[in-house]
């Protein structure tokens, strides 16, 4: 047998880490929005797992924080991908997106009471948001212009608010959702609805 037959393959992150790592991700989400100054010992005993484990993954609670965004930015992602992948037309893309969208800001309360996960146009004051979340928010934004050019979508409105919209609306109600008496699993298609179609009921629309 060859020496390098004999040695032992090298193996990706084992499963049980990376559910280790969601699982303190997921804690940590829900600590920090409860309270933005937690320190790493409450996430780690919320976790049930010693500090020292935390501080191995990550070095504080800023790029704690900085991974739950990354990690959200990045499953929405995929959500996009999914939806592309699928050959849905814009608005039933953009209709799936907000549902998914909705159960990872759910997956990661935090977000809702964030406010520089999309920076301002301009604001030179606020960090530049991670490659994952610009990539997420130029997804959607190819995704109206789309459906604005097919006619799906209006084209009197400029196609960087409904991005902005869905991001903006999604934070509000999934953070007072308990007080709007809104089911967790029904505020996607909720918040869906009211965007692409609006409040006002068909039959009093004046035509």
């Amino acid at each position: 047998m060859s020496p390098a037959a004999s040695q032992p393959r090298r193996r990706g992150p084992r499963s049980d880490a990376q559910r280790n790592d969601q699982h303190i991700l997921e804690t940590a989400a829900r600590i920090l929005a409860e309270d933005p100054r937690a320190t790493i010992q409450r996430i780690a005993d919320e976790a049930g797992v010693v500090r020292v484990t935390v501080y191995r993954r990550f070095r504080n609670r800023e790029a704690l924080r900085r991974a739950i965004f990354d990690t959200a930015a990045a499953e929405t992602h995929r959500a996009i991908t999914d939806a592309v992948d699928r050959d849905l037309d814009p608005v039933a893309a953009l209709r799936a997106l907000i549902v998914e969208m909705a159960a990872i800001i759910q997956r990661y309360p935090v977000l809702s009471v964030s406010t520089d996960w999309q920076p301002a146009p301009g604001d030179t004051h606020r960090p530049v948001p991670p490659p994952p979340a610009r990539r997420m928010h130029q997804a959607v934004f190819a995704l109206v212009e789309r459906g604005q050019k097919e006619g799906l979508l209006r084209d009197d409105l400029p196609p960087e608010l409904l991005p902005q919209a869905i991001t903006g609306t999604l934070h509000i109600v999934t953070r007072f959702a308990r007080s709007l008496r809104a089911d967790p699993d029904s505020i996607g298609g909720h918040v869906a609805e009211l965007l692409l179609n609006g409040f006002t009921a068909p039959a009093a629309i004046r035509q």
